[in-house]
């Protein structure tokens, strides 16, 4: 596994043997209508919760996290890709299905993440950032798409049917953004975004392998 990264906003924090640590993996599946038809694309990412005993002394946390994995991408049209991102990956599954995990203390509710069977449909207030390129060949076009909204990028027709997420076995996916961003290039990049603001920071990769 290549190297790569494109999480200039955040840094993974090292993960201790000091508490209780949970690995799962988890399937994000994105589904949109366009007018020829059906499309989706899914991206499986891994999750390690670590809960301490005692809140950690500088940051004063009692959770950290590390994942690993890449995008969802979607070809929504020929040529034309919908990516929903990395980020607040680690706590989705906590929050769109906090009514599975009720009254549970943290160890209990790491716990039954990692046993889950059935996919949690993830709303409106759930979905991760959605971004598209109007040049897939150049970085700095890269814009934010509305979920309510993907036709005033997209054109007439096109709309976010469902997005899914569920617990895996399946391998951690890679290679699959990289394959359409091919400008990516090795550790470090550059922070990605318009030269005049706009989008910034916006993770594709957090690959550690």
């Amino acid at each position: 596994m290549n190297r790569r990264t494109l999480l200039t906003f955040a840094a993974l924090i090292p993960l201790s043997a000091c508490g209780q640590r949970q690995d799962w993996r988890q399937k994000l599946t994105v589904i949109v209508d366009t007018p020829d038809g059906e499309v989706s694309g899914s991206a499986v990412v891994g999750v390690t919760a670590v809960h301490y005993k005692r809140p950690l002394p500088l940051t004063q946390t009692g959770m950290t996290y590390e994942i690993t994995g890449e995008a969802t991408v979607v070809e929504v049209l020929p040529g034309q890709y919908l990516f929903a991102l990395l980020g607040g990956s680690e706590t989705r599954f906590l929050e769109a299905a906090r009514n599975r995990f009720e009254g549970m203390s943290p160890d209990e509710w790491l716990a039954a993440i990692a046993a889950q069977t059935e996919p949690v449909n993830l709303l409106p207030g759930h979905l991760p950032m959605l971004v598209t390129f109007d040049d897939i060949t150049k970085p700095d076009t890269v814009r934010e798409v509305n979920p309510a909204d993907l036709a005033a990028i997209f054109g007439p027709g096109v709309r976010l049917r469902a997005a899914t997420l569920e617990v895996t076995e399946e391998a951690v996916t890679e290679g699959r953004v990289e394959g359409v961003l091919r400008w990516l290039g090795p550790y470090p990049e550059p922070a990605l975004g318009p030269p005049t603001g706009g989008t910034t920071n916006i993770p594709f990769y957090r690959l550690v392998h």
